[in-house]
């Protein structure tokens, strides 16, 4: 039987995978590069429980080493889309687990939760149709959330 849930899941996961492989091939051409750099290290995907999760690689000259920067967040949780200086999805007070583990430094895992779930995408301008289309996809997939906001 053909679960119209499933395929709405399928098309927000081909939005997010598709966008953030794009963040990683222009941010080094973007405008407001400074110096971090993100690369993919678990694309974006929806387990059973119906949580939203992916983890990047980061470098900064914030820190030292490399970061592995781990989220996820049930989708039922989420609320509102937009973006600032890179987009973000809210959800719910303390629904998204943020884990943080220093890779080269001191080996250290930090796990925090926020309402704040980050898709690091910040190098495109003007991409507003981007994130109506997410919208929509959340929409159809049961998940409706508001955009208030989208500056570049």
């Amino acid at each position: 039987m053909w679960n119209t849930n499933s395929a709405q899941e399928k098309k927000i996961l081909n939005i997010l995978n598709r966008e953030l492989k794009k963040e990683v091939k222009n941010q080094f051409k973007s405008r407001l590069f400074n110096g971090d750099t993100i690369s993919i290290v678990k694309e974006f995907s929806i387990d059973q429980e119906k949580k939203l999760s992916f983890e990047i690689r980061m470098t900064s000259s914030y820190f030292t080493g490399t970061q592995l920067i781990k989220q996820e967040v049930p989708l039922a949780k989420l609320k509102k889309i937009g973006k600032d200086i890179q987009i973000i999805l809210e959800a719910e007070d303390d629904s998204v687990i943020t884990t943080v583990t220093n890779a080269k430094a001191d080996e250290k895992t930090q796990t925090s939760k926020s309402n704040l779930f980050y898709l690091y995408m910040s190098s495109e301008q003007n991409n507003e149709k981007m994130g109506e289309e997410l919208q929509n996809a959340f929409k159809k997939a049961g998940y409706p959330l508001i955009k208030e906001y989208w500056a570049d």
